[in-house]
């Protein structure tokens, strides 16, 4: 809702649910479709009921059951990895950011020494970035890192 972006008509066979002053039709529902829209941030803090209306919709709307845990999906992650990699090895690009962070962590959860990273230094990390990257990976958590910077013989000849 923070964007400005709004609905001001709904389909045909639609029902308002919510509005607010900025917002003409912040949720309408279509229940013989079971089609439903919302308009504004159920997962912020600040949206006293978001959980509560992610619930009601993912088990009492979509009939979903409420069995899985975070733990749950990362230990189902790490075992389908394990299953997929079997004995081979993965190379896995590795910038220090997020994405890539969560990967190489789970990834060496799931197969351990099997996994090589190759952390590029491109020159642009905030200053000793690139060491901190280097000494969370290999240093606290073992894992099998390769540094490269971008002015290294290695990258120049890609």
């Amino acid at each position: 809702m923070s964007h400005g972006d709004k609905v001001v008509t709904m389909p045909e066979g639609f029902v308002l649910l919510a509005s607010t002053p900025a917002c003409p039709i912040a949720g309408m529902v279509n229940e013989s479709k079971k089609f439903y829209g919302i308009q504004f941030h159920p997962e912020v803090t600040h949206t006293l009921q978001g959980e509560r209306l992610f619930q009601h919709f993912a088990l009492e709307i979509c009939g979903c059951e409420g069995l899985w845990t975070a733990a749950a999906i990362i230990e189902d992650q790490i075992a389908r990895v394990r299953e997929q990699v079997g004995d081979s090895h993965v190379l896995l690009g590795l910038s220090g950011g997020v994405d890539s962070s969560v990967v190489a962590a789970l990834l060496h959860k799931a197969i351990g020494d099997q996994l090589t990273c190759v952390f590029v230094d491109n020159g642009l990390l905030r200053k000793n970035e690139g060491d901190m990257v280097m000494e969370m990976f290999a240093k606290n958590m073992g894992v099998k890192v390769i540094r490269a910077n971008a002015q290294d013989k290695f990258l120049n000849g890609l």
